[in-house]
């Protein structure tokens, strides 16, 4: 019988040989997908001749063996120390519980940020989505004339390309720096970004802009920009940290999404019943409670959930090593056992993890890309069949947006009990793929009041039901692949997957906003 011990920190492994008495057989195990061989063996090598020094006698040759992407070395004949063995074996099981108990502690407080923290996300996106009639208001030729500039009626194909492009922006450079800055640093500073664009635009809101709208859209997209590139830091380093606890912390985190979403689809509704206030006192009010959001947000996580992050969470990503000895290490170190370390790039454990996910990226890109194609640039150019004139107001605030969010909300919900079809199973990609007949779907609605259309599909109910259907299928495909994205991959790497799950979201937006946005050229250029 033989014992080994395996003890890696994300791309550090560490090596040892276990005491026992006179091993006939000890095995040295590296499990890495695409490790170096030639150099593996190298380093093993050089490993074995000290171990020969050590205990004077020759050592046989050892004999590699492949299987799949694990690599075990073994040899023969050490002789090493067993009175240690068992401190070794209690240190292990000591460790193994002491990490457990640091990774289930999910109270109520850390769920309730989690959702708080969701909301936050995606907060300036749904934000600049949903302020539809401020947005007209502020492109209009001139005021009180109700011919749009051509910005008036696409600005939204604009916000859309320039957000997804500027949040994929983000998901990368977060992946880069998740071992450079902490996930505290990220999540602090990505609630700042956000700050910082939200109340320039606050102040654009409450200035007259009528004689330069021109400039007024270009200085809203730049800014957009910053706070969706914020958000975006935010929403990779939430699903890595969340990625660390139970999964119903990330259910929650998504369900935030949703939520956010119909935060600020309630807030249009609320601005259309009161009637009472401008354009101009209506956006205002937009950025001033996302400005209050945002902070409230930014303290809440500082305060529950930074504060009780467990200490090994709060290192400097992987090359942290101060924070990652424990009991095994130093119990190794104290009685002198070789070891060997074997460093991987960045890269290479993006690489790693990316090819244990890549099922879970396409079904993610498939899914987000259907979703910008529909939504909100095309589907907001559908106009009500209805000869309501209330009715009418109504039609995109909740026929769209406000059903969009809720059903998605109800989507990633239900992920909570119910994960149907399992891990790896080819229904994913089946029920991703299927939804790309949403698009033609859409088309055939009263999309910019087009004559072609108006025979296909002439009632309401029927675009609120493809929405319906677009919203539900997206919170649950999307919520689903993130979760099993994570637990794909060992706990070390789970903050890494968790952050690719929303670049891998955020290729499909980037697509799918610039496929839209010809789509919606296309469609205005027949009407």
């Amino acid at each position: 019988m033989f014992k080994c011990l395996q003890y890696r920190i994300m791309q550090k492994t560490f090596i040892s040989v276990l005491p026992g008495k006179y091993l006939t057989q000890s095995a040295f195990i590296i499990k890495y997908n695409n490790v170096n061989t030639n150099k593996c063996q190298q380093i093993v090598t050089s490993m074995l001749d000290k171990i020969a020094q050590k205990y004077n006698e020759q050592l046989q040759p050892f004999k590699k063996i492949l299987f799949y992407d694990d690599i075990y070395i073994q040899m023969e004949s050490i002789e090493v120390q067993q009175n240690i063995a068992g401190q070794i074996d209690q240190a292990e099981e000591n460790n193994t519980l002491k990490m457990a108990e640091e990774r289930v502690i999910c109270t109520y407080s850390v769920q309730v940020i989690f959702f708080l923290l969701g909301i936050c996300c995606l907060l300036p996106w749904n934000l600049f989505i949903t302020a539809k009639e401020y947005f007209q208001y502020k492109l209009s030729p001139m005021l009180n004339i109700t011919g749009h500039h051509d910005f008036a009626d696409t600005f939204e194909n604009y916000f859309s390309f320039v957000g997804s492009a500027t949040i994929l922006i983000g998901n990368l450079v977060n992946v880069a720096l998740t071992d450079k800055l902490s996930i505290g640093v990220r999540m602090i500073g990505a609630h700042i970004l956000m700050i910082a664009s939200l109340i320039p635009a606050l102040a654009l809101a409450v200035v007259d802009t009528s004689s330069a709208r021109l400039s007024f859209f270009v200085i809203t997209l730049i800014f957009m920009a910053i706070g969706n590139f914020g958000s975006s830091v935010l929403a990779g380093s939430s699903l890595g940290l969340s990625a660390l606890y139970p999964s119903r912390c990330m259910v929650l985190l998504l369900c935030g999404w949703s939520m956010s979403g119909i935060f600020t689809s309630l807030l249009s509704i609320f601005s259309i019943w009161s009637n009472h206030g401008s354009p101009m006192l209506i956006g205002s009010s937009y950025f001033t409670i996302s400005i209050l959001y945002v902070i409230v947000s930014c303290v809440a996580y500082y305060e529950v959930l930074h504060k009780k992050l467990p200490q090994r969470f709060k290192s400097v990503g992987i090359n942290e090593q101060s924070t990652r000895q424990d009991d095994q290490c130093q119990l190794l170190q104290e009685y002198q056992e070789y070891s060997i370390n074997v460093l991987w790039k960045k890269m290479d454990v993006v690489k790693n993890v990316f090819y244990e996910t890549i099922y879970y990226a396409i079904v993610l890109f498939v899914v987000n890309f259907v979703t910008l194609v529909c939504f909100p640039a095309l589907a907001s150019l559908t106009k009500s069949t209805s000869n309501n004139t209330t009715w009418n107001e109504y039609f995109l605030p909740v026929g769209l947006f406000l059903n969009f969010n809720v059903s998605d909300l109800i989507g990633r919900s239900i992920t909570q009990k119910l994960r149907w079809p399992k891990a790896d199973h080819a229904l994913l990609v089946v029920l991703a793929v299927a939804r790309i007949a949403l698009i033609p779907a859409l088309l055939c609605c009263n999309v910019a009041s087009r004559p072609l259309a108006e025979g296909l599909m002439p009632d309401d109910f029927g675009f609120a039901f493809l929405i319906t259907v677009l919203g539900f299928s997206n919170g649950y495909l999307i919520n689903l692949c993130t979760i099993y994205c994570s637990a794909q991959v060992n706990d070390e790497w789970k903050e890494i997957a968790g952050a690719l799950s929303a670049v891998y979201q955020c290729f499909g937006v980037v697509s799918g906003s610039i496929f839209s946005f010809f789509i919606a050229r296309a469609v205005l250029s027949v009407v």
